[in-house]
Parts: structure tokens; C-alpha cells; sequence
């Protein structure tokens, strides 16, 4: 059934789900996110800024492989299971097997690493290295697990549940920044550790009961480990993908100093309070997106685009503006006269902030259109772009230079994506509805 000839009250109790979906994911997040904001600013301000530097780097190395090696697993996992539960079939997706995937993923990416830090001598002496990469994999494997039970939950139009657990992951860290400020911990490194611990507890209890439910369930088509050539393309994507979200930082970490990872890193901060809806919108089309209506229309998909730039492009100017105007005021305050650069990242990195916004819906568009290699070479374009751009940039400008490059690119990124879903290949061959055998 198509969103074309569907009867409007199934369209009316749709619309109701995701909107009761959206508030609660919102209002989840927000707290989520501002125990996040307040993590930050306690670590921020008992650290020193070697180790506020190594909490910024490890959380970021963090993320970056947990998207990285297992976020392709979580896409194909989430489109499979909610095309599942809006299509009413009765077998469950197997959770287990994308657990299981996910985790040897992040453990051969850490043994890589592992393994060319030691060649070139990166990281200080080899306990140093040896202690950071096995901290990093153990809170990657945490993250990891804690994303993967979020998304099944989101998939399963659970979306109060899953913002949950959003907030006990971070209402977890946020405990671990208190005992910074009161002085228990006075090291980056220690602070880690207690990280790594908080995720993985988080994890056995979200991630590990659903692994146990779904472990007679069998793996999909996909070859016998459950992992082929369309998990292997949405890795590839996530690999490039979320290579490019935190190229930044990295790029500062190589090309700058201490002072300057800091002073990024709390700016990517800031910028997380500022697009606080963004996160929980996301999540909502991301599951909106892979609906049977959504898959089985062509137009559906093109008027969703259409629709949400129209009433998102004037309050996101509006927003943007008076954050950048703000930012002059309140970020100095907020760090306490510390890192006067991050006021300057962060109105750059408002920029592409607000092209993302409102262009939300349409690389999750790219995935119902299961264009997986095209979300690859296009992230590995502007990747690619980003690179010398920053090179060049970074001495010049210092590290509002870098950020603004990436800001660049970024707005390049979201206009091409959004092109390419705008003309889909149905529309090119001139049909009209694309039909996936339920």
C-alpha cells in the first residue's frame, strides 16, 4: 500500500505515533544532553588542559570508531527491523548476531590501531598507547552496545524507552565528572577508565537481555555470519562517514596544540546544546523514513524533503543568528575567561549546523533508497576536500580556519546529498512507486 492511495486514518494515526515519538524523544534528549553539557563544563574547569585535551581526544576517538566500525550494522539492523514492525512481521531481527558483528568490528579496528601506533610512535611511550587504546575499546564497545539497544528500541516506535537510556548513559558520566570536581579524580587517563566502566554497565543492562531474547533467532540472509555485501557497504559509509564527522578534531589534535583540541572540543560541546531538537529529530525519521509508505513511494520521499525545508529554513536562520550573536557573551562566561577560540569555532560550526537542519531528513532518504554506495563516495568527496583545505587553513588561521573549512564542506555535503535524493533512480526511469515485496 502506497502513502498515495492509503486511507487517511492510518496516515492520521501515523502522524500521531512519530509525534508523540518526536516529544518524547525530545524532552529525553534534552535532559540527556544537558547532563552531557554539564559534564563537559565540570571536567572542563577540575582538569588541567592536558587532561581536559585527553577526555576531549578519547571521547572522540571513541565515538568516531563506535559510528565507524559498527553505525553501518545499526542502519541496516534499524531499516530491517522497523520495515519489520510497520510490514507486522512476526520474526524478530537478530539482535545478537549485530551485537556480535559489532563488537569483533571494534575489537579488530582497536588491534589495527594498536598496531600502527606502535610502528609510527604515536602516543607517548608504548604503556601509554597500550593503556589509551584498550580504555578507548572497552567504552567503544559500551557505546556501542548502549546505540545499538537505543536504535532497536526507536525501531520498535519505543521511542520514551529508548530516550531512557540515553539519559542513564549520561547520568552515569556526569556522576564520574562530579568526583572530578570534588577532587577523587585528578587525571584524564583515570577519568577514561571510570568512563569505559559506566558505558559497559549501562550496556549489560540494555544491550545484553536483548541479545539473550533474540539468540535463537536466525541471522539473516546476508551470509552466514549475517554480515555481506550490504553490511559491508553501509560499513564503508559509516567509516567514511563519521571519519569525516570527527576530521576535524583530529586535524586540530595533528596540526595545532593541546589549547586549540580543547578549545574545539568545547565548542562541539556548545554546539550540541544549540542544535538540541536535532539529535531527537533524527531519530524520528530515521525510523519515519524506513515505514512501508515511505519505501514503497518515490513522491512520498520527495515531498517529505520539500515539506521540511519550508518550515524549517526561516527559524533556523532565526536560530542561528541569535546563537552566533549570544555566543560572544555567554561562551566566556560558561569557560571561565579559558579558550577565547572557542567562540569563533562555534559560530563557524553554526553555519553547517543549520544547513544540516534543514536538509534533516535527506541522507536517512539516500538509505530507504538503499543508495549505500552513493552515501560512500560522497562522504569520501568531501573527506577528500576537507583534508589539504584544512592543511592550508590551519597555519594560516589557526583553529577557527580548521573549523571553518569543515563548516564549508559541510554545507557542500548536505547540497549534494540533497540533490542526489531529490532524483532518485525510480524518478530518473520514470516511475512512479517503487514496491518492496512485503
Amino acid at each position: 500500500m502506497t502513502a498515495l492511495n492509503q486511507r487517511p486514518g492510518k496516515l492520521t494515526q501515523r502522524f500521531g505515533t512519530f509525534t508523540r515519538g518526536f516529544i518524547s524523544t525530545f524532552t529525553l534528549d534534552i535532559a540527556s544532553r544537558g547532563m552531557g553539557a554539564l559534564t563537559t563544563v565540570l571536567l572542563l574547569r577540575a582538569l588541567p588542559v592536558d587532561g581536559f585535551a585527553y577526555i576531549v581526544f578519547f571521547l572522540n576517538i571513541g565515538q568516531f570508531f563506535g559510528s565507524a566500525a559498527t553505525g553501518g550494522l545499526r542502519i541496516r539492523y534499524t531499516r530491517m527491523e522497523a520495515e519489520r514492525v510497520s510490514r507486522g512481521v512476526d520474526e524478530p531481527s537478530a539482535f545478537h548476531v549485530t551485537l556480535r558483528n559489532g563488537v569483533i568490528l571494534i575489537v579488530a579496528a582497536a588491534l589495527v590501531s594498536l598496531g600502527g601506533a606502535f610502528a609510527l610512535g604515536i602516543g607517548g611511550s608504548d604503556h601509554e598507547r597500550l593503556v589509551f587504546i584498550a580504555l578507548g575499546t572497552a567504552f567503544t564497545i559500551g557505546a556501542a552496545s548502549i546505540e545499538l539497544a537505543i536504535f532497536h528500541y526507536q525501531a520498535q516506535l519505543a521511542f520514551f524507552r529508548a530516550g531512557r537510556i540515553a539519559v542513564a548513559r549520561n547520568g552515569i558520566l556526569l556522576v564520574v565528572a562530579a568526583l572530578a570536581t570534588v577532587g577523587l579524580v585528578d587525571s584524564g587517563q583515570v577519568v577514561g577508565l571510570y568512563f569505559a566502566i559506566a558505558t559497559n554497565l549501562v550496556a549489560l543492562f540494555v544491550a545484553a537481555p536483548l541479545a539473550l531474547e533474540t539468540r535463537h533467532t536466525k541471522a539473516t540472509s546476508e551470509g552466514r555470519f549475517g554480515f555481506g555485501r550490504e553490511s559491508a557497504a553501509l560499513t564503508l559509509y559509516s567509516l567514511v562517514s563519521s571519519g569525516w564527522a570527527y576530521l576535524d578534531i583530529f586535524l586540530v589534535a595533528a596540526l595545532l596544540n593541546s589549547a586549540s583540541v580543547a578549545a574545539y572540543g568545547a565548542a562541539l560541546r556548545y554546539i550540541s546544546i544549540v542544535t538540541g531538537p536535532m539529535p531527537s529529530l533524527v531519530s524520528v525519521l530515521r525510523i519515519r523514513t524506513t515505514q512501508h509508505d515511505m519505501i514503497d513511494s518515490a513522491h512520498a520521499q520527495i515531498e517529505l524533503m520539500s515539506r521540511w525545508l519550508r518550515q524549517t529554513i526561516v527559524p533556523a536562520v532565526v536560530l542561528l543568528v541569535v546563537a552566533a550573536v549570544a555566543a560572544i557573551w555567554v561562551i566566556p562566561i560558561v569557560n571561565g575567561g579559558r579558550y577565547p577560540e572557542s567562540v569563533g569555532v562555534f559560530q563557524v560550526l553554526l553555519v553547517a549546523a543549520c544547513a544540516q537542519f534543514v536538509t534533516l531528513p535527506n541522507s536517512g532518504l539516500l538509505i530507504t533508497q538503499e543508495r549505500y554506495t552513493t552515501l560512500a563516495w560522497t562522504n569520501a568527496l568531501v573527506v577528500a576536500l576537507n583534508i589539504p583545505l584544512a592543511a592550508v587553513a590551519a597555519p594560516l588561521f589557526g583553529v577557527v580556519g580548521v573549523a571553518a573549512v569543515g563548516s564549508g564542506v559541510g554545507v557542500f555535503q548536505v547540497a549534494l546529498v540533497s540533490y542526489l535524493a531529490a532524483h532518485p533512480p525510480e524518478l530518473r526511469d520514470g516511475e512512479t512507486e517503487h514496491v518492496v515485496p512485503g
